[in-house]
């Protein structure tokens, strides 16, 4: 359902929220420009010095609300599930906050005959909500996109490894595969609590793995990549699932979430350590990067990392 589905992470990025700002400027001074000579309301204007300082003052002000909103809703996005109906109803309250600032300027210092503050309130929350509409409906375009090419771009991985299996298979000598068949056979039906089995959203089992062999997973909007350690290699795999469903069916493993956009091997953790009251763990293999752990889940991995051996605590 929709009230259940979470935002893309992109749409709470740092970089998200520089661009719509700079965008809402931008097109907030050529909308009002065009929507001045049809409204009795505007009072922005540059002919006189208290118009123009306080056009500046809400700009200024509008502009600080934005900041403010856009980073609480980064700073909070590990802590509370963004979904569609919350992030909707964020951006009206934005609306609202930007809308009642001018109502009160142009109340108490541009008031228009003829005109209630109700009356004016209205207008005012029309013209923002037009103003922050255009970007916002652009953003949701795009991601719209994005995710097709999300799509498309899994679909081309998995072709790609089900050819290279397909070859494989076929430059492979007869007997070798009547004795893979063999093990195969005697390893499914023997219990394997160490093997782990990776679904998509449809269902559709898509990776098998030791969980010896696996690293970490990270979310990446609609996606999930796996990794894991492969002839002495780490790499990837994309797969299209809900990291919620995924954390779900790791529970009881040594899988343990450590942040919104991560999942990773305790017992693949070689130190955790703190810079500048940030915490970030490192596995044990050094081509991979250092991983964040937020406030809300160190608490849980820390739990976690005391069931692990003696000999494996010692390192950390």
């Amino acid at each position: 359902m929709i009230q259940e589905t979470e935002i893309p992470k992109f749409l709470v990025s740092r970089r998200y929220i520089s661009v719509v700002i700079a965008f809402v400027v931008l097109f907030s001074g050529l909308f009002l420009l065009i929507y001045q000579p049809f409204s009795l309301a505007v009072w922005f204007s540059t002919s006189d010095s208290l118009s123009f300082s306080l056009t500046l003052l809400f700009y200024i002000l509008s502009i600080i609300i934005l900041i403010i909103s856009r980073i609480t809703m980064y700073a909070l996005q590990d802590r509370v599930n963004l979904t569609v109906v919350t992030y909707i109803w964020w951006i009206m309250g934005e609306n609202l906050a930007i809308s009642l600032l001018y109502t009160l300027i142009t109340i108490n210092f541009f008031p228009v005959e003829g005109l209630s503050t109700p009356a004016i309130a209205t207008r005012a929350l029309m013209c923002v909500s037009l103003i922050l509409a255009l970007p916002n409906a652009l953003v949701s375009f795009y991601a719209a996109y994005r995710a097709k090419c999300e799509e498309l771009q899994a679909t081309q991985y998995r072709l790609q490894r089900l050819s290279e299996e397909y070859r494989l298979l076929e430059s492979s000598k007869q007997h070798e595969l009547r004795a893979a068949e063999v093990v195969m056979q005697s390893k499914s039906q023997e219990p394997s609590p160490r093997m782990i089995k990776l679904y998509d959203n449809g269902g559709t089992l898509r990776l098998t793995l030791n969980i010896d062999s696996l690293y970490y997973l990270e979310s990446e909007d609609n996606y999930i990549k796996v990794y894991y350690k492969h002839n002495d290699k780490i790499v990837s795999y994309m797969l299209r699932c809900r990291t919620r469903s995924l954390e779900e069916s790791l529970a009881g493993t040594c899988m343990v979430r450590c942040h919104r956009s991560f999942i990773v091997n305790i017992n693949k953790i070689s130190v955790m350590e703190d810079d500048r009251r940030i915490h970030y763990i490192h596995l044990d293999d050094d081509s991979i990067k250092r991983i964040p752990v937020s406030k809300s889940y160190y608490e849980t991995l820390v739990e976690s990392l005391n069931t692990i051996t003696p000999r494996k605590k010692s390192e950390l």
